[in-house]
């Protein structure tokens, strides 16, 4: 069967005289690397060829590895040249015996032609010259077999006019030669040099200007480091529609305002999930029954302010028809690689409550993991997941408006009944990735927790809102009885004491219902707790059918009071104003950070 290639809008052939050139369109929701990826592997645009590298090296067969073959080869030259100094050396060695002779037969070179007159044939004159044969009156002579022969076969009158200088000169420079050829077969250094020197000449005489292009990019270049780093905005749908775009896609809005259409979806899709983060940061995207899937923010699919993304099924093949995404973590690349000192807090629909350490979530990938085990089953899932250090308090709150705080890292003493030793434990202790955590809140029935704040920033405000908008901004507070002041000084009451008050929310213990944070209409609950550092901080908010509106933190009121109802922060009641025709789904904060400074505040839309 034919693979389809999925992700094109148009592909048009713009090759002319000047080249092939084929321009492929892909269209918006698209991932134009992985649109290529798919033209590699189902076209010829990419063709891979197999080399057999096997080879036989000693009398067996060797798979052989560029190394392998490098010292192959400069073996295999080494020993060339070798041989061929061996060969050189023989024969230098023979000529210069036979000069020798030569020299040596002028010294008698009356004998010599006396004793080529009187023999028979070359045989004999040979033989005479070997000293084998004596003939009268001429003393005997001691030849070699070789140079009695090279004597033999010369007429004799080239021995009587014989150059001796040219010989004795020629007999030298052999003897120079000689030793060169002796110290190039005794010397690796020297055959080594004469490698490199016939290497150079043969680059010199035959090289030229190579054809073939190399890229200068880095094979381990990463695709991250060609992507900009800028403030995105990543938001997911009921349906797992997935897409980023930039943050100034959204425009600033007024409290109160009825919002602009900030995620146009298909037919019943409803936005649930917006994450602000930065472009080259790591998504730990966590899942209601407790599984983790790593990904980078990037890899999500662009689009505009209209366009449903991507299903991210298409990026994360490994979740799951019945899973849920609850939290998209963004976490940003340094931490991930230098975990050290760093957990992530758990929080369950049912209170539980799990610390991990973050090196046990460093490593996942797209295929995932889980990342706690419930310990009430199927009857409880993951509803927070937040960063945290040991200098952290954290909150719980509640559907019903109520808030648990406790200190995770605080160490409790108590005495053993049956040793009397003084245990040490922490209010939460550090357990890992796969761990059922321990209570943290204590529910009514029919309550859950819909939400967890993790920071040790006590001027931080702590804002609830309810599904009908409603919205209540607290200070957190050290949680401590602190005095009271006025204009400078302490209060007093009548009875001459001082009067104190607690500092924002007060202390719990862990398990505990914790106090009460905010007033309820009937039907009305919490669905969203989201911590404000910042007042320039800027809050996106959606309802079920998709509409959208983005305001500045410091446009919610501040409440002193804990049993309060807050604010209205967005109109969700019909024209009558007797009854509601949406509700909040998801709120999400935008970090002060990531605003431009020169960006304008924009109208109703």
């Amino acid at each position: 069967s034919k693979e389809v290639v999925t992700g094109i809008r148009d592909i048009r052939d713009e090759s002319s005289k000047e080249g092939i050139r084929v321009v492929i369109e892909v269209k918006n929701n698209s991932d134009p690397h992985a649109v290529l990826n798919q033209l590699f592997k189902s076209s010829r645009l990419q063709e891979s060829y197999s080399a057999n590298m096997m080879g036989i090296l000693d009398g067996r067969p060797v798979l052989l590895s560029l190394p392998v073959m490098l010292h192959t080869y400069v073996g295999h030259r080494e020993e060339i040249i070798e041989r061929r100094a061996v060969f050189d050396l023989e024969k230098a060695e023979s000529r210069a015996h036979i000069l020798e002779g030569l020299v040596k037969a002028q010294e008698r070179i009356e004998d010599v032609l006396k004793a080529g007159r009187q023999s028979s044939g070359r045989e004999q004159f040979e033989s005479i010259l070997q000293g084998s044969e004596k003939l009268p009156k001429i003393a005997k002579f001691d030849f070699t077999k070789p140079q009695a022969k090279a004597i033999a076969e010369r007429r004799l009158y080239q021995l009587s006019r014989l150059d001796v200088d040219k010989v004795t000169k020629e007999f030298e420079d052999l003897k120079i030669k000689i030793a060169d050829l002796q110290d190039i077969i005794e010397s690796r250094a020297r055959r080594l040099e004469i490698l490199i020197k016939e290497l150079e000449e043969m680059v010199e005489s035959h090289g030229d200007e190579r054809l073939s292009e190399i890229d200068p990019m880095p094979l381990s270049m990463d695709r991250e480091d060609l992507v900009a780093e800028e403030a995105i905005v990543i938001s997911l749908t009921t349906d797992n529609y997935i897409r980023h775009l930039p943050v100034e896609a959204f425009r600033l809005q007024n409290r109160g305002g009825k919002g602009l259409k900030g995620v146009a979806t298909k037919d019943e899709d409803a936005p649930s999930k917006i994450v602000t983060c930065f472009s080259k940061d790591r998504l730990l995207i966590f899942t209601d029954k407790g599984r983790v899937y790593g990904l980078r923010a990037w890899e999500t699919p662009s689009a505009s302010r209209y366009g449903k993304g991507s299903h991210i099924r298409n990026l994360l093949e490994g979740i799951r028809d019945d899973e849920k995404v609850i939290s998209i973590l963004p976490m940003e690349r340094s931490l991930i690689e230098n975990p050290e000192g760093h957990f992530l807090m758990f929080a369950t629909a049912n209170g539980r409550i799990k610390k991990s350490r973050l090196s046990e979530y460093s490593r996942i990938n797209r295929n995932g993991k889980f990342a706690l085990k419930f310990a009430d089953g199927d009857s409880d899932n993951l509803v927070s997941v937040r960063p945290a250090t040991d200098a952290d308090h954290v909150v719980l709150v509640s559907a019903s408006g109520n808030a648990c705080r406790f200190m995770p890292s605080e160490e409790k003493t108590r005495t053993s009944p049956e040793t009397g030793e003084v245990i040490t434990t922490y209010v939460v202790r550090v357990q890992g990735r796969i761990s059922q955590g321990v209570s943290g809140m204590k529910l009514a029935d029919g309550d859950k927790v819909i939400g967890m704040i993790v920071t040790d920033d006590f001027d931080t405000s702590v804002l609830t809102i309810s599904k009908y908008g409603m919205a209540k901004r607290s200070r957190l507070g050290s949680g401590e009885m602190i005095p009271l002041m006025e204009d400078g000084g302490q209060i007093i009451d009548e009875s001459g004491d001082q009067v104190f008050e607690r500092d924002g929310y007060r202390k719990t213990n862990r398990g505990t219902k914790g106090v009460r944070t905010m007033s309820l209409r009937d039907g009305d609950e919490i669905v969203s707790v989201r911590q404000i550092p910042d007042l320039e901080d800027q809050l996106f908010m959606l309802t079920g059918s998709g509409m959208m509106i983005r305001m500045v933190s410091g446009q919610t009121k501040e409440t002193l009071g804990k049993v309060t109802k807050g604010t209205r922060i967005m109109e969700l009641r019909n024209r009558n104003r007797t009854g509601y025709v949406d509700e909040i789904v998801f709120v999400a904060r935008l970090p002060s950070e990531l605003i431009s400074t020169g960006e304008s505040t924009g109208e109703d839309e």
